[in-house]
C-alpha cells in the first residue's frame, strides 16, 4: 500500500482523483482495485466525495487542505464559482456563505459531500466562460465569476426583476462603493451572453445611476 500512496503522490498534481485515474495508478484486477480503494477509505488516506470521485487526505501525506472551490469543478462540469459564493469572495456581501454556489451548463443540482454542500444552477452554454476569471489560491486552481457576472448569474438563475442598484443594497447588503464600474463593453458583452430581458434591463438601470 506505500508504494500505491507515494504513485498517486507523484502522479497526482491535484488532491482529487477519478476512477478512471484510480484504475490506471492501481495495479491489478479491477475487483483487486475495488479492493484496495476501500482500504484506503477505511484508513483514512481516501475521501469519498461522489461516485466515481475522491479526494487524498493529508494522513496520505497530502499536505495542501482540500479548497472547495478546486473541488467543485470535479464534482460537477462544466462550471465556475458563481453567486453567493463568488460575491463573498470577492469581499462584496458581508455575510458567511456555507454552501459552495456554482454555475454549470448542465441542468441544476445539489451534491451533499464530507467536504460541504455544493449547488450548481443551470446556465445557457453558449460563451458559458464569458465573464469568467481563472484564479490560482494556495496551489488550487479554479474558475470563479467576476463580480459582475457573479451579480447577474444571481439575478438570471434567482428570476429576480431588479431594475437598479436598490435591491443589491437591500437584498445583498453589498456596498455601492465596493462595485467596480461596469465598463460599457462588459455590458455589452453580458447582454449579449443572457440575451434576457431581465438582464438587460438590469443592467441598464445600473449605467443610468452610476
Amino acid at each position: 500500500m506505500t508504494i500505491i500512496i507515494k504513485r498517486m503522490l507523484h502522479e497526482l498534481s491535484e488532491p482529487y482523483v477519478t476512477d478512471t485515474e484510480l484504475s490506471a495508478l492501481l495495479d491489478g484486477t479491477a475487483d483487486s482495485r475495488y479492493g484496495k480503494v476501500k482500504r484506503l477509505i477505511a484508513s483514512n488516506k481516501l475521501l469519498h466525495v461522489r461516485r466515481g470521485l475522491y479526494c487524498l487526505t493529508e494522513n496520505i501525506g497530502y499536505k495542501e487542505k482540500i479548497h472547495p472551490f478546486a473541488l467543485a469543478q470535479y464534482i460537477y462540469g462544466p462550471s465556475y464559482i458563481s453567486l453567493e459564493s463568488a460575491l463573498n469572495f470577492h469581499q462584496l456581501i458581508p455575510e458567511a456563505v456555507y454552501t459552495t454556489t456554482c454555475v454549470s451548463s448542465k441542468r441544476s443540482k445539489e451534491f451533499t459531500t464530507p467536504i460541504g454542500l455544493f449547488s450548481f444552477q443551470h446556465l445557457p452554454i453558449i460563451n458559458f466562460y464569458t465573464g469568467v476569471e481563472r484564479i490560482i489560491e494556495n496551489g488550487h486552481t479554479f474558475m470563479i465569476a467576476s463580480p459582475w457576472k457573479a451579480i447577474c448569474d444571481y439575478v438570471y438563475c434567482y428570476k429576480k426583476n431588479w431594475r437598479s442598484i436598490e435591491p443589491l443594497i437591500e437584498s445583498l447588503r453589498i456596498e455601492p462603493e465596493s462595485l467596480p464600474n461596469l465598463r460599457n463593453e462588459e455590458r455589452q458583452l453580458l447582454e449579449e451572453y443572457y440575451h434576457h430581458q431581465r438582464i438587460t434591463r438590469f443592467l441598464k438601470g445600473i449605467i443610468n445611476e452610476r
